[in-house]
């Protein structure tokens, strides 16, 4: 925010100890001292302190007030962005004091805050005889120049009617700013606090000094809060239109801008792309922005602002980036080994996390999002490294476990199913959970052993009647048991053809048939328990897709019994 300008008319003791006066006035003013300039001394010391609502009190108390009163209630006012009410209380001290600078000086800044060019060119004129300063006489000069180049119908050659171009004299007074002038000019107008005011006037500064690093910073700047202040407002065309159009200017000047200020650029541009659906675009500026850090990081590899408050690293932000373009692109395979690098970072700097459990926390619940990512695209394998890291971040989790021993027996692995088991059993000994994981780590290889899991899953449920955890467990165990089943069956039939095409291939003289009716009368026993087994699972089920799939097994098994006994007789 621009600096005003402020009177005082006596220093404090310790001229800068606002304690020890305080304390000192709070004293003179309680003992019942009549002198307002006391109040008004010790309003001066809470406004230091940053106690803006005591000081506004006391400066509200004095009964006639002047203009420094004025001026004081003006900067508080200002202080919190009130510009309205600030214009009005420099208006009034000016109006007191016509011969104060600061009063008009601030009522020049309010007014700008406030957009009103019209109205601060026209109390230049009337404030610059206030000040005995040359150069800053000139400075109201060069202020005045900026402001009738945004505003030309307002300058001194439009108003005498000539229409034939824009006040060369204005811009030439620009154009011979020294660089403390200019340093000046640019902190002032960068600091207006209103992106619609400053922004067209470093806009023309920028175009009147193409070469000036300081006009080109100050308005990188200005356009970076406002594309910040539309993303947080969501809109997020409007944020890239204008990001876009910076990205456009900076590729047409020669000046160049330090690397965290294009990396700003760059990641709120491809958040823009990415949220307007143009993944490719969005991954493409995420790219370029982790190019520019690498340059950065080349040149100060050990920089501490590369790290945020939480101490999060500005690589694992970047990697981070890029990974959810390439997932909503529905790059997958990409987007895995930025997810990687991600968690390497995390997990590199969980020394450095403020709190202690931000990052590993942060790491966790980001390895246990892509573990149902990749879960629900049947990537299993991909599932099983993410859950395999989130372990690693919380070995003793019971959800990370449950889920680890779910994939390792779906990838049929069952050494480590079991040493996942064993863990569970540590972590949670009496959990009615724990043993239908054992029941479930159980290897089908026929119809009875089907038959025992449903006996043994009946007596977990009887012994846990209205434990609904341990009810949708079992009614999830039982779905997966139809998959066996029909496994069960494709066996038995491939057993069925392989005897029934050596037989074909053979004279009927050669068959051995008292072997073929052997086997033939152990298959119809097998499809016989099969077919019982099944329906006792059909008998469970809610499911309607499942309940159609067993049924069509129940009379599968009705036909091949029927063709094994006619072969057995």
């Amino acid at each position: 925010m621009a600096d005003l300008t402020e009177v005082l008319q006596a220093v404090p003791l310790g001229a800068t100890d606002w304690d020890q006066a305080a304390r000192l006035l709070e004293q003179s003013v309680k003992s019942g001292n009549p002198d307002p300039n006391a109040t008004y001394l010790l309003a001066i010391c809470y406004k230091h302190l940053g106690r803006t609502a005591d000081a506004r009190h006391l400066l509200n108390k004095i009964q006639h007030h002047d203009g420094n009163v004025h001026l004081q209630r003006g900067v508080l006012a200002f202080r919190d962005s009130d510009f309205a009410s600030a214009a009005q209380e420099f208006s009034r001290s000016l109006e007191l004091e016509p011969a104060s600078y600061p009063a008009g000086h601030n009522l020049l800044l309010a007014r700008l805050c406030q957009g009103q060019v019209d109205q601060a060119l026209a109390l230049i004129p009337q404030i610059s005889p206030l000040t005995a300063s040359a150069p800053e006489q000139r400075f109201l000069q060069m202020l005045q120049a900026l402001l009738r180049v945004v505003r030309p119908e307002t300058s001194p050659t439009r108003e005498r009617g000539n229409d034939t171009g824009p006040n060369h004299d204005q811009e030439y007074l620009l154009g011979s700013m020294s660089p403390d002038e200019e340093a000046r000019l640019v902190d002032l107008v960068g600091g207006l606090g209103s992106f619609e005011v400053a922004f067209p006037l470093l806009s023309h500064l920028m175009s009147l000094r193409p070469h000036s690093q300081a006009a080109l910073t100050a308005y990188f700047g200005a356009a970076l809060v406002q594309g910040k202040d539309l993303m947080d407002r969501f809109q997020w065309e409007e944020a890239y239109s204008l990001l876009s159009s910076l990205h456009r200017k900076l590729e047409s000047t020669q000046t160049k801008l330090d690397n965290l200020s294009l990396l700003a650029l760059f990641n709120m541009l491809g958040t823009c792309s990415c949220l307007l659906q143009d993944f490719e675009r969005g991954a493409w500026y995420f790219r370029s922005a982790q190019e520019i850090f690498q340059r950065e990081q080349s040149a100060n590899p050990s920089a501490a602002k590369y790290f945020n408050a939480q101490g999060v690293y500005q690589g694992a932000w970047l990697e981070q980036n890029l990974a959810l373009a390439y997932e909503w692109h529905g790059k997958l395979d990409k987007a895995e080994s930025h997810w990687n690098r991600y968690f390497d970072y995390l997990e590199h700097y969980f020394a450095q996390s403020k709190p202690p459990d931000y990052l590993p926390s942060l790491a966790f619940e980001g390895l246990m999002r892509l573990a149902d990512v990749y879960s629900r695209k049947e990537k299993w394998s991909t599932a099983l490294g993410f859950l395999q890291r989130a372990h690693r971040v919380r070995p003793s989790d019971f959800d990370v476990l449950e889920r680890l021993f779910t994939l390792y027996s779906q990838l049929k692995k069952p050494d480590e199913a079991r040493r996942i088991l064993r863990r569970l059993r540590e972590a949670r000994p009496n959990d009615p959970q724990v043993e239908l994981f054992e029941l479930d780590a159980r290897e089908l290889s026929s119809p009875e052993d089907v038959d025992r899991l449903l006996s043994d899953i009946r007596r977990v449920l009887q012994r846990h009647t209205g434990d609904l955890r341990v009810e949708e467990r079992s009614g999830a165990m039982i779905n997966n048991l139809v998959p066996a089943l029909e496994k069960l069956g494709e066996q038995f039939t491939a057993q069925i053809n392989k005897v029934i095409d050596q037989m074909r291939r053979l004279p009927s003289y050669q068959i051995n048939w008292p072997v073929v009716r052997n086997v033939m009368r152990d298959l119809e026993e097998k499809f016989f328990q099969l077919r019982r087994v099944s329906q006792k699972v059909l008998s469970l089920l809610t499911n309607d897709d499942l309940r159609r799939d067993v049924s069509s097994l129940v009379n599968h098994c009705d036909r091949k019994i029927d063709q094994c006994h006619s072969l057995g007789e």
